[in-house]
């Protein structure tokens, strides 16, 4: 297939905003093979980017803008602002609106994609970005910005964003970085969370591979079972482990500044409540939990 570039001189895109008079939006549809998968790299400055199964064998581009009085803009700024590039089947997305950002208060795009579809997307500056029913795999950087990920069933997802909150839920794996935010993982397969810098907490439920998780000053809590080896680490934040009773499973946890409190029923608890080392073979072991804070306190539950 050959190339085909959009940008300033995509008049097709452009006539198709312009049957949405009340509502100005720029519209593109492209077909794809079914042969194999999509490519699809996104990198813009700025706006909020959603991404979510469509139709297999196409994708379309949706975009819409608003001017800084709060109205739509006229179609003539999307063929300024984008530059859209399709060669067989990957697809790149980029923009112009460092020399056109005094023209707009802010910029959404919605891209429709097939199943089968790998997604590259960076925002250098402030924008959320939300992905649902791919095969994968997929990574999302954002400067600043929220970024959740739904549904990629067959392949990892790196998500990492300056300041922003992560959310993954049921994604075959996950390695998900802020730089001050809260990290929420539930029901993915092996998964790395941290927090780097500033506070935000992480919350892991129903993990169903191993699990690494750092936060610097925010609390780091998971309940599952334990289907792999979790590391768990926080510099003043608590940490707290919540397993059912019967699960089977190797503890180790230390702290240094902080206590380890005992709630678990399968786990005699100490004789003085909060000790700063616990090592324990639970029901007769398994995988490892290690769990170790600098000045938090540790619950096991």
């Amino acid at each position: 297939m050959g190339r085909i570039i959009a940008s300033i001189f995509l008049a097709a895109g452009l006539a198709c905003a312009s049957m949405h008079a009340q509502s100005p939006f720029f519209k593109r549809t492209m077909e794809v093979s079914l042969a194999e998968p999509v490519i699809l790299d996104i990198a813009i400055s700025r706006g909020d980017v959603t991404i979510g199964y469509g139709r297999d064998g196409e994708v379309t581009i949706y975009v819409s803008a608003k001017d800084l009085n709060g109205k739509s803009v006229t179609e003539s700024f999307f063929g300024s602002a984008l530059f859209i590039e399709k060669y067989e089947n990957s697809i790149s997305i980029r923009d112009f609106l460092t020399t056109a950002a005094d023209l707009t208060r802010s910029i959404s795009y919605r891209i429709d994609v097939p199943f089968q579809t790998q997604v590259y997307s960076s925002i250098f500056g402030i924008g959320n970005q939300k992905l649902i029913g791919i095969a994968g795999p997929a990574k999302l950087t954002s400067g600043i910005g929220d970024i959740e990920a739904t549904y990629v069933r067959f392949a990892a997802v790196e998500a990492i964003t300056g300041r922003g909150n992560i959310s993954c839920s049921r994604a075959a794996q996950v390695k998900a970085e802020t730089g001050a935010g809260n990290i929420t993982l539930m029901e993915d397969g092996p998964s790395k969370a941290a927090v780097k810098k500033g506070p935000g907490r992480i919350e892991v439920g129903g993990a169903k591979g191993s699990v690494e998780g750092a936060t610097d000053v925010g609390d780091l809590h998971i309940k599952a079972v334990p289907n792999g080896n979790w590391q768990l680490t926080s510099i003043a934040g608590n940490i707290r482990v919540e397993v059912p009773p019967k699960a089977k499973f190797r503890l180790d946890a230390s702290t240094l500044g902080g206590k380890i409190f005992v709630e678990h029923d399968a786990i005699p608890k100490p004789p003085d409540d909060g000790v700063r080392q616990l090592q324990q073979e639970v029901n007769g072991g398994g995988k490892s939990i290690q769990a170790r804070s600098n000045n938090g306190n540790i619950f096991i539950q």
